[in-house]
């Protein structure tokens, strides 16, 4: 195990923590990006062989659509990518990915998936345990990608801190929600 808790699946091989703290480093970069333009702290960054194949933040303030997560928006700029090792690529996250993401990772055929904050109402790497344990052997081709977190929470966790200091009293659910991730004393109101 590193960097926290770790759950594994047959399909992937070679976990390198150093290549996992700087797809982390490039998804807290997004996040940041996104932070600045208002968005929740979210990011996300599909790597293969060390190469950003795609990358995001989320938009759902920016295009006022709710289906616009940061993990599916790198996913869909990765997929239009050539010749690429799927199975071997990773999707690094600020968040546990939310059921549609991990959908969304799996379809793209994509190994791995790296997260930085536990999201109590995700759950992506109990969901993709729970598939593993209780899929048929003879579909194979249905695979969910492994998943690993947390790393890189601190810095993960001080954005989100950010984006709830920055908007005062809100009522916003999204705001209370984000503070639910930190511990913030905002999430009971």
């Amino acid at each position: 195990m590193h960097g926290g808790r770790e759950l594994t699946s047959p399909h992937v091989v070679d976990i390198d923590l150093a290549a996992d703290e700087r797809g982390m480093r490039e998804a807290l970069t997004v996040a940041r990006q996104g932070l600045d333009r208002g968005e929740l702290p979210i990011g996300a960054v599909v790597m293969a062989d060390g190469v950003v194949l795609g990358s995001s933040h989320t938009e759902e303030v920016t295009q006022r659509r709710l289906l616009v997560h940061a993990e599916l928006l790198a996913l869909e700029e990765a997929d239009r990518q050539e010749r690429w090792d799927r199975r071997s690529a990773t999707l690094y996250t600020t968040l546990e990915p939310c059921l549609m993401c991990v959908g969304a990772t799996a379809t793209a055929l994509v190994g791995r998936i790296v997260w930085a904050i536990e999201s109590d109402c995700d759950l992506a790497g109990r969901i993709c345990r729970e598939w593993d344990a209780g899929r048929p052997p003879e579909l194979p081709q249905l695979h969910l990608p492994e998943v690993t977190g947390p790393v890189g929470e601190a810095p993960a966790a001080e954005l989100f801190r950010a984006y709830v200091d920055a908007r005062g009293d809100s009522c916003d659910p999204f705001v209370r929600w984000a503070a639910t991730l930190i511990g913030h004393e905002r999430a009971v109101v």
